[in-house]
């Protein structure tokens, strides 16, 4: 078993074994059957808690702690259990006086659940399957729930973001630095050919794209980020695409390259392959290839953060403050890149000009399968 049932078979135990603590750790802590991570412990404690619900049952004597253990096995009974497993639960080594300190180790168990869970569910929100927006519901759901286990622990939400975003800022002064344009440059000309895989060549097509239509570049220019090109050389052929459209000056694909060439390394063969896609560009294409650039940007980033937040509280015990402080500050991080993907969705007049609505669905148009046979 995990230390997290461990601490909660010992809050059981520690109960079943001194009743005269359940009312006192209860009011104490407000520990409830839903913090156990187990669903049997869940039972189990559920049966506790009613059981000294009955106010004609005096825990001080022994009777009332004959019939409390009678009513906890007769629960324990009714969900298909036994008495048996409930002495089981009861003979576990612990210190019956430590209720209440095993109760708060039961309630950091189930912070660092719910937080891994919600932060799993912002993770499944980015899926491409799912209705746009939706993420940013799990957020503000998520962020409730944080809100709710600080106000639990008696935490200050704003103090635990800030302490967990200065803590972010040592990490990343101790980290390496990122790579000078020179050494990007040389990663780009030591590329291999199997790099251009299916994500480099929709990279390739937007830029292109981007050549064919210029005036496409005013529209993704808020939203698409050079850190969303991820195939060498591309963020830099985006970035000198700005540049020139910034200065007004005609774009065309021999001064791109040679724009771009000014920050990195242009290889002969990354410049052949260009122009060879900017011969065959598809104009009207930009607005949609950007768009899935920045949604698997952004997902990408999510998930990454996300995961970040569940290794944080399930790898190691960390404390409730650290874990609920940590998770407020990934979402205050999310928030830019959420914020660029629904710009990203708005329409823009390239959208207005050349947006085709989709085929029907031939099976509403058509009729179900019986209507047909029926004909």
């Amino acid at each position: 078993m995990t230390p997290d049932l461990y601490a909660e078979r010992a809050l059981l135990a520690s109960l079943l074994r001194d009743p005269r603590r359940i009312r006192a750790t209860l009011a104490l802590t407000g520990v409830k059957a839903a913090d156990f991570g187990d669903p049997g412990h869940q039972e189990l404690m559920q049966a506790i808690i009613d059981a000294s619900r009955d106010d004609g049952l005096d825990l001080t004597v022994i009777d009332g702690w004959n019939a409390l253990r009678r009513a906890v096995e007769d629960a324990a009974i009714a969900t298909g259990r036994s008495s048996a497993w409930v002495g089981q639960i009861a003979a576990t080594p612990i210190t019956p006086s430590q209720s209440a300190e095993y109760a708060v180790m039961v309630l950091e168990g189930e912070t660092r659940r719910v937080i891994a869970h919600h932060a799993q569910r912002i993770a499944a929100a980015m899926d491409s399957h799912v209705p746009a927006g939706q993420a940013d519901a799990q957020i503000t759901a998520t962020r409730q729930v944080l809100t709710q286990l600080a106000e639990r622990w008696r935490l200050d939400p704003e103090i635990l973001t800030e302490a967990a975003a200065e803590d972010e800022a040592d990490d990343v002064l101790d980290a390496p630095q990122a790579p000078s344009l020179l050494q990007r440059g040389l990663a780009a000309l030591r590329a291999p050919l199997a790099f251009l895989d299916g994500t480099a060549r929709t990279e390739d097509r937007l830029l292109a794209s981007l050549v064919a239509d210029p005036g496409q570049v005013a529209e993704v220019r808020d939203w698409l980020d050079p850190q969303d090109f991820t195939a060498p050389g591309r963020a830099e052929i985006y970035i000198a695409l700005v540049v020139l459209s910034d200065r007004g000056q005609p774009i065309d694909a021999p001064t791109v390259l040679f724009e771009a060439n000014r920050q990195v390394a242009i290889s002969a063969r990354q410049a052949d392959r260009f122009m060879a896609r900017c011969a065959k560009a598809e104009p009207g294409h930009a607005i949609p290839l950007a768009r899935d650039l920045v949604a698997a940007d952004a997902a990408a980033y999510v998930q990454a953060q996300t995961q970040k937040v569940i290794t944080a509280v399930t790898t190691r015990t960390a404390t409730p403050s650290a874990a609920i402080g940590t998770a407020l500050a990934t979402l205050e991080r999310l928030e830019g890149p959420l914020a660029r993907l629904a710009d990203s969705r708005k329409v823009t007049a390239s959208d207005s000009m050349a947006y085709v609505p989709p085929p029907p669905d031939r099976a509403a148009v058509s009729g179900p399968p019986e209507a047909k046979a029926s004909m």
